[in-house]
């Protein structure tokens, strides 16, 4: 079996859609159980608006899509705040999955954004999926917070990487 061609590119504002379309499919899979299936499409819209993903790049996040075959396939965004590199979307379509897409994608943005003292992440304290491809990423779980999105209010772990000895 040989390996697929996996390209990862950074985004430009004009390349938002390919963000938002991503995400579309994906959070339904994603957030199967752990988000009412009718507030999925609510806040898909909201943040996977063109209008938000602009915002979220004037604010100095930095995107990047990964191909597959010269299809898209995954979507990461992440900003740099004092010595924290800060994971704010990571997104792999289910077809697309395990080919180490999600890897390429974070080391990208740390690339982007060295020397950082750390990476850490929000994900949603229920997501026993992503808690483990983040810990096997060398992630571990720093504290609970909680997250508003709308009405709907939630309990996150901030997860963390160590990326440097200072």
């Amino acid at each position: 079996m040989t390996a697929p061609d996996i390209q990862i590119l950074p985004l430009s504002r004009t390349d938002l859609p390919r963000v938002s379309a991503i995400a579309r499919v994906v959070w339904p899979v994603a957030f199967d159980g752990l988000i009412p299936a009718d507030e999925i499409p609510k806040i898909v819209d909201r943040i996977y608006s063109l209008a938000q993903l602009g915002q979220d790049m004037d604010d100095g996040h930095a995107f990047w899509i990964a191909k597959v075959g010269g299809k898209d396939a995954a979507f990461c965004a992440s900003y740099k705040e004092g010595g924290t590199i800060w994971l704010k979307k990571l997104y792999v379509l289910p077809e697309a999955q395990g080919h180490g897409l999600g890897t390429k994608l974070t080391d990208t943005a740390i690339a982007h954004f060295s020397p950082a003292r750390e990476m850490a992440l929000f994900v949603k304290n229920d997501n026993a999926k992503a808690i483990g491809f983040y810990q096997r990423a060398g992630f571990s779980i720093a504290r609970e917070a909680p997250v508003v999105m709308g009405h709907m209010h939630f309990t996150d772990y901030v997860m963390t990487r160590p990326l440097r000895d200072d």
